[in-house]
Protein backbone atom coordinates (compact mmCIF):
# COMPACT_ATOMS: atom_id res chain seq x y z
CA UNK A 1 0.00 0.00 0.00
CA UNK A 2 2.89 2.39 0.39
CA UNK A 3 4.03 2.06 -2.90
CA UNK A 4 0.72 3.07 -4.28
CA UNK A 5 0.98 6.19 -1.55
CA UNK A 6 4.39 7.27 -3.00
CA UNK A 7 2.53 6.87 -6.53
CA UNK A 8 0.02 9.27 -5.66
CA UNK A 9 2.21 11.36 -3.70
CA UNK A 10 4.63 11.69 -6.50
CA UNK A 11 1.27 12.31 -8.27
CA UNK A 12 0.99 15.53 -6.27
CA UNK A 13 4.21 16.74 -6.54
CA UNK A 14 4.39 16.99 -9.99
CA UNK A 15 1.00 18.34 -10.95
CA UNK A 16 1.79 21.14 -7.78
CA UNK A 17 5.49 21.60 -9.81
CA UNK A 18 3.72 22.19 -13.11
CA UNK A 19 1.07 24.74 -10.92
CA UNK A 20 4.14 26.83 -9.86
CA UNK A 21 5.94 26.14 -13.30
CA UNK A 22 2.77 27.62 -14.92
CA UNK A 23 1.99 30.62 -11.81
CA UNK A 24 4.25 33.61 -11.97
CA UNK A 25 4.22 33.99 -8.07
CA UNK A 26 4.19 37.77 -7.92
CA UNK A 27 1.14 37.83 -10.80
CA UNK A 28 -0.58 35.11 -9.19
CA UNK A 29 0.03 34.94 -5.48
CA UNK A 30 -2.72 32.64 -4.11
CA UNK A 31 -2.37 30.05 -6.76
CA UNK A 32 1.38 29.88 -6.20
CA UNK A 33 0.82 29.52 -2.16
CA UNK A 34 -1.64 27.13 -2.62
CA UNK A 35 0.53 24.72 -5.15
CA UNK A 36 3.25 25.21 -2.89
CA UNK A 37 1.31 23.37 -0.16
CA UNK A 38 0.37 21.01 -2.11
CA UNK A 39 3.96 20.42 -3.22
CA UNK A 40 5.55 20.28 0.46
CA UNK A 41 2.44 17.28 1.06
CA UNK A 42 3.17 15.88 -1.91
CA UNK A 43 6.59 15.41 -0.83
CA UNK A 44 6.52 14.76 2.25
CA UNK A 45 4.48 11.88 1.16
CA UNK A 46 6.91 10.57 -1.39
CA UNK A 47 9.56 10.51 2.03
CA UNK A 48 7.40 9.22 4.16
CA UNK A 49 7.00 6.35 1.50
CA UNK A 50 10.58 5.72 0.68
CA UNK A 51 11.44 5.20 4.64
CA UNK A 52 8.73 2.35 4.05
CA UNK A 53 7.21 2.96 7.48
CA UNK A 54 3.72 3.59 7.62
CA UNK A 55 3.85 5.13 11.67
CA UNK A 56 6.84 7.15 10.22
CA UNK A 57 6.11 11.52 10.48
CA UNK A 58 2.47 10.84 11.56
CA UNK A 59 2.22 14.30 13.42
CA UNK A 60 3.66 15.84 9.91
CA UNK A 61 1.14 14.39 7.70
CA UNK A 62 -1.58 14.96 10.41
CA UNK A 63 -0.78 18.88 9.78
CA UNK A 64 -0.08 18.66 6.23
CA UNK A 65 -3.26 17.02 5.82
CA UNK A 66 -4.88 19.44 7.50
CA UNK A 67 -4.01 21.89 5.84
CA UNK A 68 -4.20 20.51 2.17
CA UNK A 69 -8.35 20.35 3.43
CA UNK A 70 -8.35 23.78 4.25
CA UNK A 71 -5.77 25.52 2.43
CA UNK A 72 -5.86 25.59 -1.59
CA UNK A 73 -9.88 26.04 -2.63
CA UNK A 74 -10.03 29.34 -0.56
CA UNK A 75 -6.43 30.40 -2.07
CA UNK A 76 -8.08 29.67 -5.47
CA UNK A 77 -11.35 31.64 -4.31
CA UNK A 78 -9.58 34.64 -3.88
CA UNK A 79 -7.19 34.62 -6.85
CA UNK A 80 -10.26 34.00 -8.58
CA UNK A 81 -12.75 36.55 -7.49
CA UNK A 82 -9.64 39.05 -7.69
CA UNK A 83 -9.76 38.73 -11.26
CA UNK A 84 -13.46 38.73 -11.86
CA UNK A 85 -15.85 41.97 -11.38
CA UNK A 86 -16.23 42.01 -7.82
CA UNK A 87 -13.08 41.58 -6.60
CA UNK A 88 -13.94 42.88 -3.19
CA UNK A 89 -15.27 39.37 -1.91
CA UNK A 90 -12.00 38.18 -2.44
CA UNK A 91 -10.83 39.29 1.04
CA UNK A 92 -14.08 37.24 2.74
CA UNK A 93 -12.46 33.80 1.41
CA UNK A 94 -9.55 34.94 3.68
CA UNK A 95 -11.79 33.53 6.65
CA UNK A 96 -10.35 30.42 6.65
CA UNK A 97 -7.58 31.20 8.59
CA UNK A 98 -9.77 30.77 11.49
CA UNK A 99 -10.25 27.16 11.12
CA UNK A 100 -7.06 26.61 9.70
CA UNK A 101 -5.84 27.46 13.10
CA UNK A 102 -8.13 25.74 15.18
CA UNK A 103 -7.04 22.32 13.52
CA UNK A 104 -3.25 23.23 13.48
CA UNK A 105 -3.83 23.73 17.34
CA UNK A 106 -5.89 20.79 17.79
CA UNK A 107 -3.31 18.59 15.83
CA UNK A 108 -0.27 19.79 17.77
CA UNK A 109 -2.11 19.07 20.99
CA UNK A 110 -3.31 15.53 19.71
CA UNK A 111 -6.89 15.68 19.84
CA UNK A 112 -9.61 15.36 17.96
CA UNK A 113 -12.37 17.67 18.52
CA UNK A 114 -15.66 17.36 16.51
CA UNK A 115 -16.36 21.70 16.15
CA UNK A 116 -12.83 21.74 14.41
CA UNK A 117 -14.37 19.11 12.22
CA UNK A 118 -17.63 20.90 11.60
CA UNK A 119 -15.60 24.44 10.97
CA UNK A 120 -13.77 22.62 8.07
CA UNK A 121 -16.53 20.95 6.67
CA UNK A 122 -18.48 24.94 6.47
CA UNK A 123 -15.19 26.44 5.33
CA UNK A 124 -15.12 23.93 2.72
CA UNK A 125 -18.99 23.91 1.64
CA UNK A 126 -18.70 27.61 1.85
CA UNK A 127 -16.24 28.09 -0.45
CA UNK A 128 -17.37 25.79 -2.49
CA UNK A 129 -20.73 27.68 -3.08
CA UNK A 130 -19.11 30.75 -3.19
CA UNK A 131 -16.71 29.31 -6.23
CA UNK A 132 -20.15 27.51 -7.84
CA UNK A 133 -21.65 31.71 -7.74
CA UNK A 134 -18.61 32.76 -9.45
CA UNK A 135 -18.55 29.73 -12.04
CA UNK A 136 -22.38 30.86 -12.93
CA UNK A 137 -21.68 34.59 -13.00
CA UNK A 138 -18.75 33.94 -15.59
CA UNK A 139 -20.31 31.16 -17.16
CA UNK A 140 -17.25 29.00 -16.47
CA UNK A 141 -17.69 25.37 -16.91
CA UNK A 142 -13.99 24.97 -15.61
CA UNK A 143 -15.02 26.46 -12.23
CA UNK A 144 -17.98 24.42 -11.73
CA UNK A 145 -15.32 21.51 -12.48
CA UNK A 146 -12.97 23.28 -9.86
CA UNK A 147 -15.60 23.10 -6.99
CA UNK A 148 -16.89 19.97 -7.70
CA UNK A 149 -13.57 17.90 -6.96
CA UNK A 150 -12.84 19.28 -3.11
CA UNK A 151 -16.49 18.83 -2.17
CA UNK A 152 -16.32 14.73 -4.14
CA UNK A 153 -12.86 14.50 -2.57
CA UNK A 154 -14.21 15.61 1.01
CA UNK A 155 -17.15 13.30 0.66
CA UNK A 156 -15.77 10.73 -1.38
CA UNK A 157 -13.29 9.62 0.39
CA UNK A 158 -15.08 8.92 3.10
CA UNK A 159 -17.23 6.63 1.18
CA UNK A 160 -14.55 4.89 -0.12
CA UNK A 161 -12.54 4.62 3.10
CA UNK A 162 -15.20 2.38 4.47
CA UNK A 163 -15.44 0.44 1.85
CA UNK A 164 -11.54 -0.05 1.61
CA UNK A 165 -9.64 1.14 4.28
CA UNK A 166 -6.90 3.64 3.17
CA UNK A 167 -8.21 4.12 -0.33
CA UNK A 168 -9.89 7.41 0.94
CA UNK A 169 -6.36 8.98 1.31
CA UNK A 170 -4.79 7.76 -1.64
CA UNK A 171 -8.43 8.85 -3.58
CA UNK A 172 -7.80 12.69 -1.61
CA UNK A 173 -4.20 12.95 -3.23
CA UNK A 174 -4.91 12.07 -6.73
CA UNK A 175 -8.12 14.41 -6.12
CA UNK A 176 -5.75 17.21 -5.02
CA UNK A 177 -3.39 16.80 -8.05
CA UNK A 178 -6.33 17.10 -10.23
CA UNK A 179 -7.55 20.43 -8.39
CA UNK A 180 -4.16 21.94 -8.88
CA UNK A 181 -3.53 20.75 -13.18
CA UNK A 182 -7.18 22.28 -13.11
CA UNK A 183 -6.52 25.28 -11.11
CA UNK A 184 -3.29 26.30 -12.81
CA UNK A 185 -4.92 25.76 -16.24
CA UNK A 186 -7.72 27.77 -14.92
CA UNK A 187 -4.92 30.91 -13.70
CA UNK A 188 -3.04 30.63 -16.45
CA UNK A 189 -5.75 31.12 -18.96
CA UNK A 190 -6.61 34.83 -17.15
Amino acid sequence: MLLLGALFNSLLAVSSGYAMYSLHPLEKPYGFVAAAFSLMHGVLGVVRAAKDDDDECNRVRAITSGIMDIVPLPLVNVELYLRSSNPSLAFAHGCFIIPLGYDLLAKLADTDDSSTETLKELTLLGNVVSLLFLGVNQSSNMYGSMAAIPFGTRYGSIILDHYWKGLGADFQLLANSTFMVLMAMTLSDK
